[in-house]
């Protein structure tokens, strides 16, 4: 007979169930669907930020390999633009050089499997792992990763390795954490934020050695991969990595992007003024959060009997961190979320995990989404341009939305039609007909922006909110 603490036990289990077998079964289905859908039709990816990198695999393919190396002075604007770091290039190049002898309706799907499909399957493992099927099925259904399933990004394999690199910190295994760390910073150099937590919290775990050969096996990392661009492209590389990202303006929904929304291309002569400001503000909230850290880490590390244990103590820490650097930095761009997801999902349980779900995706649901259509939709069924703040210009809204809508899908479409003439499908223009009268909406778009800038830093405090509670325990 069952004891009535292992009766208490199995119903706290039971409480902590997210799914039934059956809601299971139906969410393992759809996930499936979905990654199908979101590679075979439907959007196929951000062409603002694709055709820079496509225009990467033009320069290697027309100039050989050796112009790898040379890309950041080889690639000079307005057709050509790197302003990422050098990991970022060679995946694209790689990749798409694969993709490029496979038949055009396989290409995307190499893309999206390797860039998207493959981090995020190894981010479910390894939460799996952590906790229950149930909580790792919340990562594949949340709002920040099917908004990437859609469109096609880096940010998933980020949020892979960053959470590889937490899981290995928690495991004391710091050679691979600081290689991980080290990689995701050779994609998107802003992750470079994390080191001096992960230093912070080396140093009060394992000491002063341990976080030396920390700092040093990531610098030998992140020297390895760039030295050999650097030399070949001094002044390109300083201006891509450094200049280019220190005097853009700010843009999508941080609340400094306030300022570029209003004022779009009468900005430059403040831009000076607004990226001192926003560096002295980031600053300031960034070390509270590392003093924060130090402190806590500090004390947890005198109690080896602390509830909240120096895994869940990292996990929250650096989820904080890259939500910060989402709402205080001048570039608030959405997609972000997705890094901090899976560390969240690690660290919070119970209520907190289902209140996490519920505000990211409303994050998603009430800011991003209709944000993208103010920028992008809504002047391409209007005939009108869009301003890209980082060019400081408008562009074409009709001609991005157009090229980044899957070619192949408009193939099936021509050929089910040419087979079935009484089928009537709809073609992404008769779609920009059919919503033409969205057009008109463009004129309030400054406001609805603004609305959403401070929605969008509603969620993310409240985000902020919920991982202080979290580390208070209890």
């Amino acid at each position: 007979m069952m004891s009535i603490d292992t009766e208490i036990d199995t119903e706290k289990e039971d409480a902590e169930k997210f799914f039934t077998k059956r809601q299971r079964r139906i969410i393992t289905y759809s996930i499936v669907a979905l990654f199908l859908l979101s590679t075979v039709t439907l959007i196929g990816w951000n062409y603002y930020d694709i055709m820079w990198w496509i225009s990467w695999y033009k320069m290697v393919s027309e100039k050989g390999v050796s112009a790898l190396l040379n890309i950041y002075s080889l690639c000079q604007g307005p057709s050509c633009k790197v302003p990422y770091p050098p990991l970022a290039v060679i995946i694209f190049v790689s990749l798409y050089a694969l993709a490029s002898t496979l038949p055009a309706h396989l290409r995307l799907l190499v893309l999206k499997m390797f860039l998207v499909i493959i981090p995020a399957l190894i981010i479910f493992h390894i939460i799996k792992k952590e906790h229950d099927l149930d909580v790792a099925l919340l990562w594949l259904v949340s709002m920040p990763f099917l908004q990437i399933l859609f469109v096609l990004q880096f940010d998933v394999l980020i949020a892979c390795l960053v959470l590889l690199s937490t899981v290995y910190l928690a495991q004391k295994k710091y050679d691979r954490a600081s290689v991980m760390l080290a990689l995701a910073t050779l994609i998107k150099h802003v992750i470079a934020a994390l080191l001096p937590l992960q230093l912070i919290y080396v140093y009060t775990t394992a000491g002063t050695k341990k976080a030396a050969r920390y700092l040093i096996t990531f610098m030998i990392v992140v020297a390895i991969v760039i030295a050999p661009f650097f030399v070949t492209s001094v002044n390109g590389v300083l201006y891509n990595l450094v200049t280019f990202h220190s005097t853009r303006p700010p843009q999508d929904l941080s609340l400094w992007a306030l300022t570029t929304w209003f004022l779009e291309d009468q900005l430059k002569p403040y831009l000076g003024i607004i990226n001192k400001l926003w560096v002295i503000f980031m600053g300031i909230v960034y070390m509270l959060l590392l003093y924060l850290g130090y402190t806590i880490l500090k004390s947890a590390n005198k109690d080896e009997n602390s509830v909240k244990g120096h895994a869940k103590v990292l996990s929250i820490l650096t989820s904080l961190a890259l939500i910060i650097l989402i709402m205080f930095s001048k570039i608030g761009n959405l997609n972000y979320a997705v890094w901090f997801v899976p560390t969240s999902i690690i660290a919070l349980d119970g209520h907190r995990l289902r209140k996490f779900y519920r505000l990211t995706a409303l994050l998603i649901l009430m800011v991003s989404l209709p944000y993208g259509m103010y920028l992008l939709l809504m002047p391409a069924v209007g005939g009108e341009g869009t301003y890209i703040p980082e060019d400081m210009a408008y562009w074409d809204a009709r001609a991005l939305l157009m090229q980044s809508i899957n070619y192949y899908l408009l193939y099936i479409f021509g050929v089910t039609q040419n087979y079935i003439p009484a089928l009537h499908l709809y073609t992404p223009s008769d779609l920009m007909q059919l919503l033409s009268f969205l057009g008109g909406l463009t004129i309030v778009k400054k406001t609805v922006i603004a609305i959403l800038i401070i929605l969008a830093q509603y969620f993310l405090i409240s985000l902020i909110a919920l991982h202080l509670d979290a580390l208070k325990g209890g």
